[in-house]
């Protein structure tokens, strides 16, 4: 689990938001040396726990079936007030990729995607009542992966990019001045760049046939 603090300095958990039951044994990573204090931590992973319902993942399968039994009689819908709530919490998940975002920039275009797939991670996660729900999770997950290389800037240190197919990749990402050096570089700082946009340029191209195959599954 992944913590970092957005840009009020309020801590975030990066990624989707995990039920209550899934954060116990977890190992939390920082994204710098500044650690917060467990009672702080303790409760701002309680708050995002909770982004997709109040209840326990227990709970909502008793709920549910009890909903189904009594024909749709029950009635188990959050008051307004709880409502409200959940409303507050999805803005402020969004607020980081919003107060980030750019119009010069199609990279905030992945993020905010991303950002979208991560959401309904969390959804699926939570209430994990659907048929393959498991197998579309890791889908999503992958698909986030694809998101993130597709928009990564960082350094490639150890991680081996095949070059030998690097020709199909050719377009406004790789272009063809970067395929015709790729490999011929003396400067170090220039191979691993190149490689780099070449890494980009696949996760770019596979990310659109990956959605394409199965995003219309991720449904409820």
């Amino acid at each position: 689990m992944q913590i970092v603090r957005d840009f009020e300095g309020m801590i975030h958990v990066a990624g989707a938001p995990d039920p209550i039951e899934w954060l116990v044994g977890r190992e939390v990573i920082f994204d710098d040396t500044e650690k917060s204090t467990v009672a702080e931590l303790a409760a701002h992973l309680l708050y995002w726990s909770t982004l997709y319902d109040f209840k326990t993942q227990t709970r909502y399968h008793k709920d549910c079936q009890k909903y189904f039994e009594e024909e749709f009689a029950c009635d188990y819908v959050e008051n307004p007030g709880k409502d409200l709530s959940l409303k507050r919490k999805a803005c402020y998940y969004w607020k980081d990729a919003i107060a980030n975002d750019s119009a010069i920039d199609w990279i905030y275009i992945l993020d905010i995607l991303r950002k979208r797939i991560e959401y309904h991670i969390g959804y699926h996660r939570y209430t994990d009542r659907f048929t393959n729900s498991r197998l579309y999770v890791s889908r999503m997950e992958l698909c986030c992966r694809l998101l993130e290389l597709a928009s990564d800037n960082d350094g490639i240190e150890g991680i081996y990019v095949n070059i030998h197919n690097a020709s199909r990749y050719i377009g406004r990402i790789f272009s063809q001045y970067d395929f015709d050096k790729i490999g011929k570089d003396k400067d170090d700082n220039l191979k691993v760049l190149r490689l780099s946009v070449l890494r980009r340029a696949k996760a770019y191209k596979i990310l659109w046939k990956f959605l394409d195959h199965n995003l219309t599954y991720w449904w409820d």
